[in-house]
């Protein structure tokens, strides 16, 4: 039996699936076996997947006809996981070469903790680098943040390993909090064992206009607010704090291509900055939050 369960979810992303992939098979830890579900993809998905799993005996194809969505098909790949540990992976993304082998360093080197995480590299649809991310890192500090309903998880999805005994003795992916699964899944394994994220990069997280955090953002924040409620209930927490209700503005392609210059200044990667600054210019020009990010790309020394 393999250690470690990589379970990758697949619907119409052949744009970057075979980087994904590739990733995932040049891991320095050899232990594991790669689930790939394709959800009813419409594109040529599913061909790239057969291509790989007549190659090499580590890939496991498991076909839907229809897309049933994200929570069923992370659901399927985990009944189907024969590994001690489950390694999560979006289709989209990077892996680097030593994540497997520092994530199950970890756990084995620490058996309170149930799941591990990464900072990541945040890179732009093309692959250029944006800025890192990930400050939190204790359980403490990790399962605060999700506590008060934050948009964003404080684990990064993709960069997950998880023990699998402990994703099952909490039943898997729940119904009724599509578009915040994973922090629904954090908070209850919060409550079984301990979570950290490592310090180092381990994964390059790519941002593109059709990502879940883009297209269902009003969907997205209702759910982690129905996620974090459920939290309080089975704690017993009869006076939570206020939930993080911050308001955050139609994520349409101008605002995603202002943010995505706010981070490549972050990161000191000017290029990049001034070209989505420029993008947010075009499509929004009588905005001045374009405008300011424009100017910033421009003028910012860290920039230079």
């Amino acid at each position: 039996m393999p250690r470690v369960t990589c379970g990758m979810p697949v619907y119409n992303a052949e744009t970057y699936l075979r980087e994904a992939i590739d990733s995932i098979l040049d891991q320095s830890f050899e232990d594991f076996e790669l689930i790939v579900c394709n959800d009813g993809s419409t594109d040529g998905s599913e061909a790239i997947l057969q291509q790989y799993a007549n190659t090499d005996s580590r890939v496991v194809l498991i076909n839907h006809a229809e897309n049933r969505g994200l929570i069923e098909t992370r659901n399927e790949i985990s009944r189907h996981a024969k590994g001690e540990f489950i390694a999560l992976m979006d289709a989209d993304d990077m892996s680097l070469w030593d994540r497997f082998e520092r994530q199950v360093a970890f756990l084995d080197e620490n058996p309170g903790h149930v799941l591990v995480g990464s900072r990541i590299l945040l890179i732009d649809p093309d692959g250029h680098p944006m800025c890192t991310l990930g400050i939190k890192e204790t359980h403490e500090e990790i399962d605060s943040w999700h506590l008060e309903g934050h948009s964003g998880a404080a684990v990064c999805n993709p960069t997950v390993m998880m023990r699998m005994e402990a994703v099952r003795s909490v039943g898997g992916y729940e119904d009724g909090t599509a578009c915040a699964e994973d922090y629904d899944l954090f908070l209850r394994l919060a409550e079984l064992g301990k979570l950290a994220i490592l310090p180092d990069v381990l994964l390059h997280y790519r941002q593109h206009l059709s990502s879940i955090g883009y297209r269902y953002n009003s969907e997205q924040r209702q759910a982690i607010r129905v996620a974090v409620e459920k939290a309080y209930e089975r704690r017993h927490i009869t006076n939570p704090v206020r939930l993080h209700d911050e308001v955050i503005p139609n994520r349409n392609s101008a605002y995603a291509y202002r943010q995505w210059a706010e981070w490549a200044l972050r990161g000191g990667n000017a290029e990049t900055a001034r070209r989505y600054a420029w993008k947010a210019v075009g499509i929004a020009p009588w905005s001045p939050r374009a405008w300011r990010s424009f100017a910033r790309a421009w003028t910012v020394r860290g920039a230079m």
